[in-house]
């Protein structure tokens, strides 16, 4: 089934949401995922439109920060009716109020380090902002500004499934997005030392992702200063009427804002976990030297890249982590089956 009908309307099974994401035919080509029965693929077109249609027609309807609101309050009354609005927490009232929270020392380092290393040990890494883009062989051999790993293998390694069933992690999602949230997609790079600012180095809101959602951010490697490639945002903008078209945004056209907002940049070491609402003005600021990190988007609903992953049946998840993952279906719910 082709596509058609342009990103506003019905999908296929061709359908490549975002460079570096493989469509389902690509996947059942590369011998990745069995083709199945006509039913399998009704049922994925299913999930994939759905998908597609919430972000593409809803979430996109306009990127207004008031709309959003709205519609994000709408969607928590429709998909928590019982719980409609966010867990009265200190910590979650704070996130809500300046767009992100920072959690210390809340992951063991050797889980990290294995995440780290499955990252540097890939067969091959893309880019998502250059379609067709790939790279095969050692990271250290490449200069690349950002160097992707391959979103299935991420998340059906062992590492970042433990990340993402660390108790902190899961409370604090459900604190701010009720008993509905769930990992949604993920991301790990290399970022390498570029003399220019490359894509999302420079100020800008992400504008397409859930109505509902968290970025949660797990540094691969400390990042204790500047040179380190801080995450830098303008807090409590997430609700800020201006500065909201969908574009990057320079210094000079925000220095009030930064200057009214006390812009500032997220510092943490391996272990720390923060968590930000990136609709909000942020920015990767570009590192002097190599960095990795690892992002987790938890969200009520599925992103536009979320049907294309393959869910892991409960019995190859690791035998540690099969009774969390089993106590919180719910939020594993795209992962796991």
């Amino acid at each position: 089934m082709g596509t058609g009908f342009g990103h506003q309307g019905w999908v296929g099974l061709d359908h490549q949401p975002e460079a570096g994401v493989l469509s389902w035919m690509a996947q059942v080509e590369r011998g990745e995922r069995a083709a199945q029965g006509a039913l399998s693929r009704l049922g994925f077109l299913a999930r994939l439109n759905y998908a597609h249609f919430y972000i593409h027609r809803i979430r996109k309807h306009s990127n207004d920060p008031a709309w959003l609101g709205r519609a994000a309050q709408m969607e928590r009354w429709l998909t928590e009716p019982l719980h409609p609005h966010p867990a009265p927490t200190e910590r979650a009232r704070k996130y809500l109020d300046m767009d992100y929270h920072v959690e210390r020392a809340v992951l063991a380092p050797a889980v990290v380090g294995a995440m780290r290393d499955a990252l540097f040990s890939q067969p091959v890494y893309n880019d998502p902002y250059i379609p067709g883009w790939e790279y095969r062989g050692h990271p250290d051999h490449c200069a690349h500004p950002m160097l992707y790993m391959d979103p299935q293998s991420l998340m059906h390694s062992a590492p970042f499934l433990a990340i993402c069933a660390n108790p902190d992690i899961i409370t604090f999602c459900r604190e701010v997005l009720g008993p509905a949230a769930a990992i949604s997609w993920a991301w790990s790079w290399i970022s390498n030392p570029t003399a220019q600012n490359y894509q999302n180095q420079n100020w800008h809101r992400d504008s397409s992702e859930p109505l509902n959602f968290i970025r949660i951010f797990v540094p691969l490697e400390n990042i204790a200063t500047m040179e380190d490639g801080p995450t830098a945002l303008i807090p409590g903008t997430s609700g800020h009427r201006d500065f909201y078209d969908v574009r990057r945004f320079s210094d000079e056209e925000l220095a009030p804002l930064q200057q009214a907002k006390g812009a500032g940049v997220v510092m943490a070491d391996v272990g720390d976990v923060y968590f930000v609402n990136t609709f909000s003005i942020h920015k990767g600021v570009a590192p002097r030297k190599r960095r990795a990190i690892l992002t987790l988007l938890a969200s009520i609903n599925p992103s536009h890249r979320t049907p294309t992953l393959q869910r892991l049946p409960l019995t190859q998840v690791p035998e540690d982590l099969r009774d969390c993952v089993a106590a919180n279906r719910r939020f594993f719910r795209y992962l796991v089956r």
